[in-house]
């Protein structure tokens, strides 16, 4: 007998010994007991199931007949079809006889709809099915929930219990499923401490979903947490080892900074304020749990410039992070022209746009808790921004968790250290140290790496190495701990096949398994015995990049189509991707940057539309169009590309080094900005320069005075017709530190004898803030030099000339507006741009 089919009847042999041996589900789950809802949840199960193969949709079928209840319908409906395409419905089946279970056992007194979206729900973000709910309940969960009745006390105990299973450790944004990470890794960022958090305390019934900032609004980063459900409300949690008290943690004193909480649902109640209804899930407006009576009501007003209310514009509420305005989430108005919803105290912006016309409007930070807003479509560029955006803090009181509870967390903790001590001793179980290393690297997947071994006993130092390399940024550990043996060797196969080709940069974003945040593909089978990463399809002949390039995305263009509304809705593998006809525009960017590195050729997921990121034969970086396949712009034609050039100066005219990092360029379509992925050059005294395809962009220079004040300006461009163009900022309160001096400062010094002086003064006799300095240095009893560019008829202070700072004035006259403190300390010079509060100790 085949293996599928052997595998095929052991699920339904499985499949009828869970029916037969099923106990009563409460009513109110059941088809009969239910009806209504059981009619619209068992149509939109089918109806979901319509996209997937043949196999996994009969099999998907089957659990419906089988078990026609509101809880298989649910489980089928509201899980994306992505999804389920990629879950085994085995999985599927083991977490629903875990939920049956719970509720024949212990009920529950919320609604069926209330249960579902957050007890039963199977995922809590991106990551996979897996039948992690008894595979959990095993792991001890069985026995907290048995000794916990109390919900409070069960909530502590399940946040212990991840203390001891997940340590916060920055990775890729590729989601681990809660096995992957009790399993195999025991560390994960914070939306993998959301979903262990979340997938723990839903399989012992405790109401949770995840809650997140897509951006902080005063900080350049975002943030995913998990909200609870206790005593008749929602209440948030962070840090599991501080989660004692709900609603206490490392961002509890800074709420009113931000906007928008948005926390994830199914099924909400009319109590939520609900900003996106989707297919699979709706977005909640979460803010009011946090802020409470600061919370502000917020109603716009989209109208056209004649004054008539605009329907169904796209509304993207915005704030400032990462050198631009990035959307926490996009709404619509509604038909009078109006929306509503509720907001932070933290300063944003929203941006307006329906059929080619825009607005942008800034709402600042305040403490009225009603504010009303209109926004004027028009289809002039948007206008340009100079704000001091503000974020106020909110009043925190710590409260102390009694000592019982530190004792617990202490003792969660070394079992997490004792996991990771059984994963660092397999480093001494190798003579060779690489080998040793890698098998400690691969952590709780080492039995996959201990196969690719078996498999490859030649394995070199030089592929090890290069695995291992900390300059091999597009291999992070997570390949590691969620490879198949498959995988490496498929690996080390391609590496050898293309080391002599590519650099190690370059190589290592080739054989990258993953493009954006999608799981692992499964290998391909060259010729049915050999793996690889890229099926024998991808491969296209050409002498040079581009060459291969054409020809791929002439073939992917051909072969699919982008449809999002006959896609499966969700991330998707390479080898599940490979095999649908249409795909989203999402999946077949992150379809056609595989394929562009299956043809080796460096290539990056880019989140402009229908464009990709490529290293072309010249070496440089430049987008690649997927609609008529060819560079978006030609590398080798200079008259197809504008120089742009950027001053940055202070509030003194003085310029600004090190804002090469604030700066980005962006594009504006549909709503929404898209910043360029490639990045400013620095030419030094404050000068940026880029140059990109002629076009219209809004360029944007940001930077964060303090947590509570953020400067933001942005210039609309247009460099449709200019070879060169020259953009300036002026930088309101821009922050400084004292710094090693800068080469250029250290030259003017070779021009005197500094040895007798305490600190020299690089200005003017005549500029303002050198005079202020030379006067603060005196009352501080300093002995000081000033040096400037031009002589001085009289001075009260020591002071000379600098040729060599002379003819830095000349070559830049914004020079003129520099005032530089320099200070010896431990043998080197400390600078500082500009008026300082206090010298260094």
């Amino acid at each position: 007998m085949p293996s599928g089919t052997k595998l095929r009847l052991l699920f339904l042999i499985l499949l009828a010994v869970v029916l037969c041996s099923a106990a009563a589900l409460p009513p109110a789950f059941t088809s009969e007991g239910n009806p209504s809802l059981y009619k619209k949840l068992s149509q939109q199960a089918k109806a979901n199931l319509r996209n997937l193969d043949r196999v996994q949709k009969k099999d998907y079928q089957n659990l419906l007949r089988g078990k026609p209840d509101v809880l298989m319908a649910y489980l089928l409906a509201y899980e994306s079809d992505a999804t389920l395409q990629q879950a085994d419905p085995q999985a599927v089946l083991s977490n629903y006889t875990q939920i049956r279970d719970y509720l024949e056992t212990y009920g529950t007194s919320h609604t069926p709809e209330f249960f579902l979206s957050y007890v039963a729900d199977q995922t809590v973000s991106d990551e996979r099915i897996e039948a992690y709910r008894a595979a959990l309940l095993d792991d001890g969960l069985r026995e907290l929930l048995e000794a916990n009745p109390n919900a409070t006390d069960l909530y502590r105990a399940v946040s212990q219990w991840c203390v001891a299973r997940l340590k916060f450790q920055p990775t890729s944004g590729r989601d681990q499923s809660p096995l992957d990470i009790t399993q195999k890794s025991i560390l994960g960022r914070c939306e993998e401490m959301q979903i262990l958090f979340v997938a723990a305390a839903r399989t012992v019934g405790l109401p949770s979903r995840p809650a997140s900032t897509p951006w902080w609004p005063h900080m350049d980063n975002n943030h995913a947490w998990a909200e609870v459900w206790l005593d008749g409300a929602w209440h948030y949690t962070g840090d599991m080892d501080a989660a004692y008290y709900p609603d206490q943690t490392w961002f509890s004193g800074l709420v009113d900074k931000t906007v928008l909480i948005l926390a994830d649902g199914t099924l909400p109640s009319d109590n939520d304020e609900v900003l996106v209804r989707g297919k699979y899930e709706c977005v909640i407006n979460s803010i009011r749990n946090y802020a409470g009576e600061r919370t502000r009501s917020v109603k716009l007003q989209v109208r056209d410039e004649q004054g008539i209310p605009v329907a169904g514009a796209d509304l993207g509420i915005m704030v400032y992070n990462w050198n631009s305005l990035r959307p926490l989430i996009f709404i619509k108005s509604e038909g009078d022209g109006s929306c509503k919803f509720s907001a932070g105290r933290g300063a944003f912006y929203v941006s307006a746009f329906k059929d080619g016309k825009k607005a942008l409007l800034l709402v600042p930070s305040g403490e009225e808790t009603a504010l009303e807003y209109a926004l004027v479509l028009k289809e002039e560029p948007l206008p340009d921004q100079d704000e001091m955006l503000l974020y106020p803090s909110n009043p925190f009181a710590w409260k102390t968790a009694p000592q019982v509870w530190k004792d617990g967390v202490d003792q969660a903790k070394a079992a997490w250290e004792t996991k990771q001590q059984s994963y660092a001793s397999r480093e001494d179980d190798y003579a060779d140290s690489l080998v040793g290393e890698l098998a400690a690297a691969s952590r709780g997947n080492f039995p996959e790496f201990g196969k690719f071994l078996e498999r490859n006993p030649d394995v070199d130092a030089e592929f090890l190495e290069f695995i291992l390399s900390p300059d091999a940024e597009y291999f992070d550990p997570k390949f590691l701990w969620q490879a198949k043996a498959e995988n490496l060797e498929a690996l080390f196969r391609q590496y050898h096949a293309w080391k002599q080709e590519l650099d190690e940069e370059d190589l290592a974003l080739v054989l990258s398994n993953a493009v954006h945040y999608e799981e692992l593909s499964e290998p391909f089978w060259l010729e049915g015995k050999t793996p690889s990463l890229y099926p024998q399809e991808f491969f296209f002949p050409g002498d040079t990049r581009l060459q291969r390039l054409n020809r791929a995305m002439s073939w992917l263009k051909k072969h699919y189509k982008m449809s999002s509304t006959k896609s499966l809705q969700g991330l998707l593998p390479l080898h599940i991707a490979l095999r649908q006809k249409y795909l989203s525009p999402y999946q077949y960017r992150i379809l056609a940057t595989c394929l562009a590195r299956a043809n080796r050729v460096p290539a990056q997921f880019s989140r402009q539309p229908k464009l990709i990121y490529v290293r072309y034969d010249n070496g440089e970086w430049g987008y690649y169009d997927l609609q008529n396949c060819a560079p978006e712009a030609d590398m080798e034609d200079a008259a197809a590309f504008t120089e742009l050039r950027v001053l940055a100066s202070d509030a003194f005219g003085a310029p600004v080094d090190g804002v090469r990092g604030n700066l980005q360029l962006c594009r504006y379509q549909d709503g929404a900005f898209y910043w360029l992925d490639q990045e400013f050059e620095d030419y030094g005294n404050g000068v940026y320069a880029i140059s990109v395809p002629r076009g219209e962009y809004y360029l944007n220079l940001g930077y964060r005075v303090s947590d509570s004040q953020t400067a933001f300006q942005m210039k609309h461009l247009e460099l449709s017709q200019e070879e060169k163009y020259q953009a300036e900022f002026a930088l309101r309160d821009y922050p400084r530190n004292w710094n090693t001096a800068g080469k250029d400062v250290l030259d003017v010094l070779q021009d005197v004898e500094t040895a007798t002086y305490d600190v020299v003064l690089l200005g003017n006799h005549d500029q303002e803030n050198s005079i202020r300095l030379a006067a603060k240095l005196l009352e501080l009893g300093k002995n000081f030099l000033l040096l400037g560019y031009e002589p001085a008829e009289v001075s009260t202070y020591p002071y000379l000339v600098s040729p060599t700072w002379l003819s830095l004035t000349e070559q830049d006259q914004r020079n003129q507006k520099r005032t530089v403190t320099l200070v010896r300390k431990d043998g080197a010079w400390q600078s500082y741009e500009g008026l300082w509060e206090r010298l260094p100790e």
